[in-house]
């Protein structure tokens, strides 16, 4: 699993993984929208729940390999369809590591398991959408040949 100072290994999120994961979905929410993110984790207990039942392969997290409840990382992906032409297209939701173990290549691992996911499904776009100050984010993901497409201007009083 890359150069990892620790040993980790991949698994399908469970149940239980749940609140552990509420907590990572709304630190991302900070980070991505900070003038206004859901903070509540009921809201994101829900959210995750909803989805573990609509495409549970697609909920990977990483953990530590002595202690599978150890959550290093984290990796959200879902299936959707355009409503104007039925295209299938996957969506990288969240991909997050822990600071501490961050630069040890374990999200260039979960970035390359996105790309083969939806490969293996035949779904040949992803596409993925983050604040435009998360350059590491966006520099990890073009170097698994994702690219920048759109450009969204916001303008607030």
């Amino acid at each position: 699993m890359g150069q990892s100072n620790s040993e980790c290994s991949t698994r399908l999120a469970t149940c239980d993984d749940l609140p552990a994961l509420a907590v990572i979905e709304r630190e991302l929410a900070r980070s991505a929208f900070p003038d206004d993110p859901i903070e509540d984790l009921a809201y994101h207990r829900r959210k995750l729940r909803r989805a573990l039942n609509r495409e549970p392969e697609g909920m990977v997290v990483l953990a530590l390999a002595d202690d599978p409840g150890a959550i290093v990382g984290w990796l959200w992906l879902s299936t959707r369809t355009t409503l104007a032409t039925g295209e299938r297209y996957g969506v990288v939701r969240s991909l997050f590591i822990r600071p501490e173990h961050r630069r040890e290549g374990l999200g260039r691992c979960l970035a390359e398991y996105a790309v083969r996911y939806f490969e293996e499904r035949g779904i040949p776009r992803i596409v993925a959408k983050m604040s435009h100050t998360n350059l590491p984010a966006a520099n990890l993901l073009c170097s698994v040949g994702f690219a920048p497409v759109h450009l969204t201007l916001e303008r607030r009083h």
